[in-house]
Formats: C-alpha cells, sequence, structure tokens
C-alpha cells in the first residue's frame, strides 16, 4: 500500500497567482464608480455653496459701498458752515454770459433730482449728463455742499468786500476752483481767479473776468471760512465691461471727473421727503417729477438693485424686484440679486 503524498507547502507558495476574475473586476469597478461619483458630486456640491457665499458676500459689500457713497453725501447736502440753511449769494459766470452759472446753484439749498425722462442734467457751463451715460429708467441726483475737508479760516479780516481773500499758507486751493466763503451770517460762492502762496499767508482773488462782479455780499471777518464747492451727480451707467454701475460726476474746480464707485448696481430709484407744513418732517415721498420745490426736501429715500459679478446660482433668475413703488424686470440670468435701501435726514436745512 502506498503511502499518502505529502503536499510540499513551500512549493505552492511560489506558484504564480491566477489574478481576479472577470466578474470580480466588473464589481470593483462599478464600487469604485459609486464611490467617485459620490466624491466628485461633494466636490461640485461644495464648489457651488463657495460660488454663492462669495457672491452674496461680494453682493452685500458692494451695497454697503454703494448706499454709504450715496448717504454721506446727502447728510451734506446744502452744508455751506454755520450758515447753512441761508442761500449763499452766487456770483460763479464761467461761460461769461453775466449771469451766474448753474455749477454753484445752490437756490434748492444744494439738492436736485431728476428722473431719466428729465434728462440731460447741466452740471457745469460746459458738461453736462446726458441719457446716453445713464441707464434707462434709472434716478440721478445732485447734491453741493462745502467741503469741511478742504476748508480753512481767514487770517484776518477783509478791508472791502471787493478785496483779496488772506487764509493760511497751503496748497489746498488752486486757480480756477469753485469755493465758498461763509460765517454765521453771510455765505458766498465764486471762483477763484488766482491763488498765490506765500511764506506765511495764501492770497485767493476772486476777479470779474470769470465772475459776475468783485464783489462778496460783504467783507467777512477772521470768524469766516473758505471751503471748496462740491457738486455731485449720482447715476447708474455702464462700465467698460459692459456691466451696470453706480458712477458720479464730480466738480473738481471748474471742470468734472466720472468716477465708476461700486459695480454691479443696476439699478437706482429715488422718492423726496417734501416738508409741506415748515416742521422738518416730511409729509409725503414723492418722485423727482412730482416735487413742488426741492428747497422743501427734508429727507431723500433711496434704493438700489446690485447683482453678483458673476452667474453664481443655479437657475435662471426670473424674478420682478420692486424698488419703492417701481417694478423693475431684469434680464433672466444666472446672477444674485438684493435690494438696498434707505432713507437718509438731511441734516441743512432750515426749520423755518
Amino acid at each position: 500500500m502506498k503511502a499518502p503524498r505529502r503536499l510540499n507547502c513551500r512549493n505552492a507558495a511560489l506558484r504564480p497567482q491566477q489574478g481576479m476574475t472577470l466578474v470580480e473586476v466588473m464589481i470593483a469597478l462599478a464600487i469604485s464608480m459609486v464611490l467617485l461619483t459620490g466624491v466628485l458630486q461633494i466636490m461640485l456640491s461644495s464648489k457651488q455653496t463657495y460660488r454663492i457665499q462669495e457672491g452674496t458676500a461680494r453682493l452685500q459689500e458692494n451695497g454697503r459701498f454703494a448706499t454709504q457713497f450715496l448717504s454721506e453725501d446727502l447728510r451734506m447736502a446744502g452744508y455751506s458752515g454755520c450758515s447753512s440753511g441761508i442761500i449763499p449769494n452766487n456770483i460763479v459766470d464761467l461761460d461769461g454770459d453775466g449771469t451766474p452759472d448753474g455749477i454753484s446753484d445752490f437756490s434748492t439749498d444744494g439738492l436736485l433730482g431728476f428722473e431719466y425722462s428729465g434728462l440731460p442734467v447741466t452740471l457745469t457751463a460746459t458738461e453736462t449728463l446726458t441719457s446716453a451715460e445713464v441707464l434707462s429708467d434709472t434716478d440721478v441726483i445732485v447734491i453741493m455742499y462745502g467741503s469741511t475737508d478742504e476748508s480753512l479760516n481767514l487770517r484776518g479780516n477783509m478791508l472791502s468786500d471787493n478785496a483779496n481773500i488772506q487764509v493760511t499758507s497751503t496748497d489746498m486751493f488752486t486757480t480756477g476752483d469753485i469755493l465758498l466763503i461763509s460765517d454765521c451770517m453771510n455765505s458766498d460762492i465764486f471762483a477763484a481767479t488766482s491763488v498765490s502762496k506765500g511764506a506765511i499767508s495764501t492770497t485767493i482773488a476772486h476777479a470779474s473776468n470769470v465772475n459776475t462782479t468783485t464783489k462778496l455780499s460783504k467783507a467777512y471777518g477772521a470768524d469766516a471760512m473758505v471751503m471748496s464747492l462740491v457738486k455731485t451727480a449720482y447715476y447708474i451707467g455702464t462700465n467698460a465691461a459692459g456691466v451696470p454701475a453706480l458712477f458720479r460726476k464730480r466738480m473738481v474746480g471748474a471742470n468734472v471727473q466720472t468716477e465708476e464707485l461700486v459695480e454691479g448696481v443696476e439699478n437706482l430709484q429715488i422718492l423726496y421727503g417734501e416738508d409741506l407744513d415748515a416742521d422738518g418732517v416730511a409729509n409725503r415721498y414723492v418722485h423727482a417729477d412730482d416735487v413742488g420745490n426741492f428747497a422743501n426736501v427734508v429727507s431723500v429715500r433711496f434704493a438700489m438693485l446690485l447683482q453678483t459679478p458673476e452667474e453664481v446660482n443655479t437657475q435662471a433668475d426670473t424674478s420682478d424686484y420692486t424698488l419703492l413703488d417701481e417694478v423693475y424686470d431684469p434680464v433672466d440670468d444666472r446672477r444674485l440679486r438684493r435690494i438696498f435701501s434707505t432713507t437718509v435726514k438731511l441734516r441743512n436745512r432750515s426749520m423755518g
């Protein structure tokens, strides 16, 4: 009888493996595809969430900046030092026609509003804001005030109402600037025909070649202040990339600079709070065309619609947006949108 055959374990371990079957390979591939699909889905979902969060953050930041720009200037509307509320005497005559220019028209205490249908708007003797620059059916507002950032007191009393003005030696003012001088009783707006800086003082002249007269409303004393006159028009336009944005045209001397402030602002609507009984409180809020007298406007309510720079949503935005009392239907794209609105009290309006 033959002895049983013994297995050589060492030889068995050296035998080559036979591999996996086709079924095993297919199962492994299927499991891998399921896992990979899940990982990709998580990654895409995380990326989409990030894009929406980033777009929302940009939207809120831009809305805050746009609201701040307009609100700060509105609070200064009509400011002319401690004489705010008194309409300044205007002698600026840059075009030489013998009458004061609209460049410094404080007859409405430094505030004017316009509907799109009211364009063009005259900003200076040579500069206008036209409908070609403004997005259709959006509002325009023009604000004027004396700048507290560019102001100096007189070094001494003026000898006469047509004498040159002396202030501390400075590079703050230049020839051609439109300036405002005021104390607590009077104020005048004039064009500086020359500005001469000395070691101790700077001399500002106001000759009749670009003013209607050399005479101011009075000979001002050392308590008077000289300020740069700020005139700014806020409006919605289209930037170089074809994106709507909040713009402003700001008077710099006799010239106007155009500045893009905040990208993505596609609509601006404004209502004006008109005080009808002289108690300093608005009785009604109306559109610019319905204001009886802008000198009676004591507050301004505005709303802006902003969009994200990129299309971050998964579906097109088909919503309509109500800005104050105006319904706006934007392009059906995948951008996020939000309305920012506020009401601003005009600090420099008289109560009488």
